[in-house]
């Protein structure tokens, strides 16, 4: 793993690992709402001016699981910030304890289905890769978790719906880890020979656990990581399905599971064992998908984000609408209301 950083992560990934990356500040950027499912836009701001969220590089959102008004949403160089009504007013959490800088770089967020206060975030600070976790919501954070060697970032956690106290994370420098205390402890179950992008668990059984890589492809394992089975030869007659940016999985149906790549959009209707090509209204390899979102109240309902235009289908996959976001930056993030589906945030990113 002596790699340097920018060898092994590909450029379509977007993502920039400094801190103090210094980019020309556009308004175009930040989080854009529809309340139609896509079929207009309104961009966020916030009614502080010192607060606006126009100029922000999204990486990561997330919602509450037990209060859909109440959003996050990870920045480039710029920390974590929380919305309580809607992304109707945002603010910068300030950490009181002073060890998340508000320079982070936020790549994952996740929230704890039963304790909402409980939040972890995967970030790269201060040259490091690293994990923290809130137990009060974000007003105050603690490191749990640092990566050994600078340059690398941590950019996926997962927390066990089932059990949370069982958490994930993947690193940049290959490491799958797992905390069965809320991340006071940590143990490495298996190192991979690239970068980890994104991590889902199946939320029915949660022993199944699939993880994405920037250059490997895609694994699972049915033993809460002890034992794991590689997708290389299933993805090989898909040229750069290898490069894959975000997973989801259906909710209601387990065994389909999406893949968001450099090729463009696979499906598994096995759990993995085969996979075939969602047909896209765009050409393969033409621009990658960054971001995938199934809605949970009806999963044939799929969206992704390429470049700033939204695509949505209702009938898995089979036919596809395009919706058009006024902005140069890339969708990075799709987040739908758990309660009122109409409702969709994308959080923009270069």
């Amino acid at each position: 793993m002596g790699k340097s950083l920018l060898a092994i992560i590909p450029i379509f990934t977007f993502l920039a690992f400094s801190p103090m990356t210094c980019y020309e500040s556009t308004k175009d950027g930040g989080v854009y709402m529809s309340e139609n499912m896509g079929e207009s836009w309104e961009q966020l701001t916030s009614q502080s001016k010192e607060d606006s969220i126009t100029s922000l590089e999204i990486l990561s959102m997330a919602v509450d699981p037990n209060d859909s008004r109440v959003l996050y949403l990870g920045a480039e160089a710029d920390g974590i910030y929380q919305s309580c009504s809607q992304g109707n007013n945002w603010y910068k959490l300030e950490d009181k304890n002073g060890a998340l800088s508000s320079r982070a770089n936020i790549y994952d967020i996740a929230i704890d289905p039963k304790d909402s206060d409980r939040i972890y975030i995967g970030a790269y600070q201060d040259k490091k890769g690293r994990v923290f976790r809130t137990q009060d919501a974000g007003k105050s954070w603690e490191e749990v978790y640092v990566v050994s060697e600078e340059k690398y970032a941590v950019f996926a956690v997962a927390i066990d719906n089932y059990d949370p106290s069982i958490i994930y994370m993947g690193t940049a420098q290959g490491g799958f880890l797992k905390s069965v205390d809320y991340g006071k402890s940590w143990q490495i179950m298996k190192w991979f020979d690239n970068v980890i992008s994104d991590i889902v668990i199946n939320p029915k059984d949660t022993r199944q656990v699939y993880l994405s890589t920037f250059e490997e492809g895609i694994y699972k394992t049915i033993d809460k990581g002890l034992t794991w089975q590689s997708f290389e030869q299933e993805l090989e007659e898909f040229k750069q399905s290898e490069k894959v940016e975000k997973l989801v999985i259906d909710s209601k149906r387990t065994n389909i599971i999406y893949a968001g790549s450099e090729y463009g959009l696979l499906v598994s209707k096995d759990s993995g064992q085969t996979w075939g090509e969602i047909k896209i209204i765009m050409p393969p390899q033409s621009a990658p998908i960054l971001s995938l979102a199934v809605e949970d109240k009806n999963t044939d309902h799929l969206y992704y984000g390429a470049g700033p235009i939204l695509y949505r289908s209702l009938d898995q996959g089979q036919n596809w609408t395009v919706h058009e976001i006024s902005s140069d930056k890339n969708i990075k993030s799709i987040i739908i209301d758990s309660e009122d589906t109409n409702l969709i945030y994308v959080g923009m990113h270069e």
